[in-house]
């Protein structure tokens, strides 16, 4: 529950790194003297690629209290001395392995340092991790690694062994709600999130925020449902245009991050290709970021759809979906429901075609009760 001074008391120099005093300290503490390579690992959304952005943020300027606008550049991974990079596909291109020791020998161009951030390091394969070996074990002066994983087993151990390792706990719905409140969300709506993220507090940001009419347009398809055609076909249609909706946003964002970061550019008067290879960076980010948008809405809204099904079938347990009436479905058909919905969700991650795999799901979830 959200308190008189929650929002106050949750300020901190970390802001958006929630519930982990302990990693902070230890990355505190090796900010005067870093070493060469850092893995932050912890449970998806436990803050690991904030951190890693606030760390960084902080190597470059050689100091705890690092300024407004390094700090606020980092966030949005726009500062010049701080690159990050992260798989295009299931692994690490041996290309985007050449790119990082590439970037590894230039020089910071305002920072005291320079850093690396790489992504999801347990998706790099022994080609790209062997070729990265050398650079990370012996990276240039001035120069800092920052890898993270939310999948640390799996990180390959000549990499693994050559890093300090700074683990990550998984956040408690308090926790989240508590995150929330701070950053002005109304406390229903918190609680509400933070029940759904299942631990993921960027998760519930976007369910709170983003991600609300999206979430609360699938929530409400199973109330619609009548197994009829076209019906199916008017509750796809308007699950289409939540998610068209929730892209635009998206595009929109991306667009005055563009005219920001052209704005910084001309303004620190940056050489042609420094700004030439941020503006790249800044592009090449916004692609992946659009390219992966619909897949990642498509399985958000799917796991509203089942979240529905799933507090019907564990009533008289409370309810997840706390903002919407329960569901009256029989159990065995709440179970089919869910099969469905993960049968949704293993097409799309295969083959991303929305309207078809909206429709199949919609079609096979169970009409209204008879009477």
């Amino acid at each position: 529950m959200c308190r008189r001074g929650d929002r106050a008391s949750f300020v901190t120099s970390w802001d958006g790194v929630v519930g982990q005093s302990r990693a902070i300290a230890l990355l505190e503490r090796t900010i005067s003297r870093p070493g060469h390579a850092y893995l932050l690992v912890g449970p998806s959304g436990s803050g690991i690629d904030e951190a890693a952005r606030e760390f960084a943020a902080r190597l470059v300027v050689d100091r705890v209290d690092a300024d407004d606008r390094t700090i606020d550049l980092a966030r949005r991974s726009l500062h010049v001395d701080i690159v990050e990079f992260e798989p295009e596909g299931t692994h690490f291109l041996a290309a985007q392995a050449d790119e990082v020791i590439r970037e590894a020998v230039r020089s910071p161009v305002e920072g005291v340092r320079k850093v690396l951030v790489l992504h999801d390091v347990d998706r790099l394969n022994e080609t790209s991790g062997n070729r990265l070996l050398k650079t990370i074990e012996e990276p240039a002066d001035r120069f800092v690694f920052i890898l993270t994983s939310t999948k640390p087993d799996e990180v390959l151990e000549t990499i693994r062994s050559r890093c300090q390792r700074i683990d990550f706990v998984g956040l408690n719905d308090e926790s989240i709600v508590t995150a929330l409140c701070a950053g002005g969300t109304d406390d229903a709506v918190a609680q509400l999130a933070a029940g759904l993220a299942g631990g993921h507090l960027g998760r519930a940001r976007a369910i709170a925020g983003p991600l609300a009419g999206v979430r609360r347009a699938f929530a409400e398809a199973p109330r619609r449902v009548d197994r009829t055609g076209a019906v199916a076909w008017a509750i796809v249609t308007d699950l289409e245009a939540a998610l068209e909706r929730a892209v635009t946003v998206t595009e929109a964002r991306q667009v005055a991050e563009t005219a920001a970061n052209d704005e910084e550019l001309e303004r620190r008067g940056y050489d042609g290709r420094v700004a030439q290879a941020r503006r790249r960076r800044l592009s090449e980010r916004h692609k992946r970021e659009l390219a992966r948008l619909r897949r990642d809405l498509l399985l958000e809204g799917i796991t509203a759809i089942e979240s529905v099904y799933r507090d019907a079938l564990a009533a008289p347990s409370p309810a997840r979906n706390t903002d919407l009436e329960l569901l009256v479905v029989k159990p065995i058909d709440a179970a089919a429901a869910m099969e469905a919905c993960r049968g949704a969700r293993d097409a799309v991650l295969v083959n991303e075609k929305g309207g078809l795999h909206l429709l199949h799901l919609v079609l096979n979830l169970p009409g209204p009760p008879r009477r």
